[in-house]
């Protein structure tokens, strides 16, 4: 399986996203969703190119939930995750964290 390394970007926009979900929801909701999202990267580490091509760049989209998406770059040796988005955000900030966080 290929190996999954996390951006700074994507930690931040994870705990925010968790955060979000505790407060309207409860903690087992929480879990239910960092399970799904757990078994969605597994998917990805067993075939990277599982996403979709995002807007005809190199960065590529999958849902998580219907609400939520990681977005990531599959790398010749990893796959590195760079922002986990909350799908009712306003897409014109979603394509400036992507580039930033695949910069770092």
């Amino acid at each position: 399986m290929k190996e999954v390394r996390w951006t700074e970007t994507a930690k931040q926009t994870l705990q925010e996203t968790s955060d979000f979900i505790l407060e309207l929801w409860d903690s087992r909701i929480k879990e239910e969703f960092l399970d799904q999202l757990e078994y969605r990267i597994e998917q990805l580490q067993r075939n990277p190119e599982l996403g979709l091509a995002f807007e005809n760049t190199l960065f590529r989209k999958l849902i998580v939930h219907k609400t939520v998406s990681l977005f990531y770059v599959n790398n010749l040796e990893y796959i590195k995750i760079l922002v986990i988005w909350d799908n009712r955000s306003d897409p014109d900030e979603l394509l400036e964290k992507l580039t930033d966080a695949n910069k770092r």
